[in-house]
């Protein structure tokens, strides 16, 4: 984003930013960027504060005041670990508690079957919750066809979205990125439920449901095939470092 705003502003467009990686910014020298010590992901704080998150936007836009740039400023407060609207006391439990596979039931099609039915299981809420807030943050696919795309690549089928125009690699990373965000909302929705931190939500969805153990499969077969761009999908853009 720095370097774009290089550019913009010779076309004579003024640019400030959000910044949460300090040491990329302070490199890269873009006219106006406002750092913010939140996680990555991130860059406005916790979901659902919109006074925290209106206040983070007012400090970058204030940057626009400045004389001359570069200007790189600190935002002087920490992100809260929850909204407004949350009790810090209030421990999130996910409300979906998955089966876990049967002794038996180890090899590749029996996690694909446990993906589905967890698919299956979490539409509803899902559903729900996307009638109550008029949005989503799936931007490509529904929760059926993500993980429909994630399953045919383990099972060795053509994964290309020719309507689309996109690539394999990127079919499976635009699949991922909107699998979690299906998992998310639909977590959220059911009726009483909490907005979790993102500590417990990660640990969560990487440690207790299918889909966290697909898109292991998946980073792990990635890493040993001869397209470098799926290779760098699996290493890079599936599965989060540590897990």
């Amino acid at each position: 984003m720095g370097a774009l705003a290089h550019y913009l502003e010779a076309k004579g467009i003024p640019t400030t930013q959000i910044s949460l990686i300090y040491e990329h910014t302070e490199a890269i020298r873009p006219p106006r960027a406002l750092w913010v010590p939140f996680e990555l992901g991130r860059p406005l704080g916790v979901p659902d504060d919109a006074a925290f998150q209106r206040k983070v936007i007012l400090a970058a836009l204030s940057l626009f005041a400045a004389e001359k740039g570069p200007v790189l400023e600190a935002f002087p407060e920490e992100a809260p670990v929850f909204s407004e609207n949350t009790a810090e006391e209030d421990t999130w439990a996910c409300p979906v508690g998955f089966s876990p596979p049967r002794e038996e039931e180890t090899d590749l099609e029996a996690r694909i079957q446990a993906l589905m039915r967890e698919v299956a299981e979490l539409r509803p809420w899902y559903d729900m919750g996307l009638e109550k807030r008029g949005r989503t943050a799936m931007a490509d696919f529904d929760p059926e066809t993500a993980a429909g795309v994630l399953c045919d690549y383990l099972c060795g089928k053509d994964i290309g979205i020719p309507e689309k125009e996109i690539s394999p690699a990127v079919a499976l990373r635009l699949a991922a990125q909107d699998l979690k965000s299906f998992y998310f909302e639909a977590a959220i929705s059911r009726p009483g439920a909490k907005t979790p931190d993102s500590k417990a939500f990660t640990n969560w969805y990487w440690t207790q449901t299918a889909a966290g153990q697909i898109l292991k499969d998946i980073r792990e077969k990635c890493a040993n095939e001869e397209d470098r761009d799926l290779q760098m999908a699996g290493k890079m853009f599936l599965v989060p470092m540590g897990q």
